[in-house]
């Protein structure tokens, strides 16, 4: 499942060199790498009228990974941890390893940097536009400066005030797909327990 990937991915992206975000944004970029929160994802596929419609909750713990959970309309936890991405379902469990996923260590380590405070880790990764509006909302489009990045998606689109309320994320097939979030508890790592 390619979305949970990139919309975690999200979660990790800031800044680049040419590009000064408000510091709301940038405290809600911080915030969203150590909190809970539910989600509903929208995703329409070009050429056809269907839109399909996920829901579930997202749990990052700054430094240990994320758990994705699909909750409706089917059952599947996607779980990104330090060294592998573990994906569970109702009859199997798949674990992907850093051999198996040569960019993704190299990735991690950036997301590190940055909660190190290192706001210029990413500026090698996207393309970035801030885009200011009205009442405090902040909107940042992200494009991907890496071709094989391209081929997973061709542009985010990241919004909110104090939060990270919106994201918009398109693909080069013409796949979009928005995601609403709702902030449960910052902090709490609820689907962590137990891991």
């Amino acid at each position: 499942m390619r979305f949970p990937i990139a919309v975690c991915a999200i979660f990790h992206v800031l800044t680049s060199q040419a590009v000064v975000l408000p510091s709301a944004c940038e405290n809600a970029f911080r915030r969203a790498l150590d909190a809970d929160a539910a989600w509903r994802m929208e995703r329409r596929i070009e050429g056809t009228d269907k839109t399909l419609v996920s829901t579930g909750i997202v749990s990052c713990a700054a430094k240990k990974g994320i758990v994705w959970d699909v909750r409706f309309p089917f059952r599947e936890t996607v779980t990104m941890t330090t060294n592998s991405i573990v994906f569970a379902d109702d009859e199997s469990v798949r674990v992907k390893t850093l051999s198996e996923l040569p960019h993704y260590e190299s990735f991690r380590r950036l997301c590190d940097d940055f909660m190190d405070g290192d706001a210029e880790s990413f500026d090698d990764v996207f393309k970035t536009e801030v885009r200011i509006g009205s009442n405090g909302v902040w909107k940042v489009v992200f494009k991907p400066s890496m071709r094989r990045m391209r081929r997973l998606v061709s542009e985010i689109e990241v919004s909110g005030v104090e939060k990270i309320s919106n994201v918009v994320i398109r693909t080069g097939d013409g796949t979009c797909s928005r995601i609403e979030f709702v902030e449960i508890a910052p902090g709490a790592h609820s689907l962590w327990k137990g891991e």
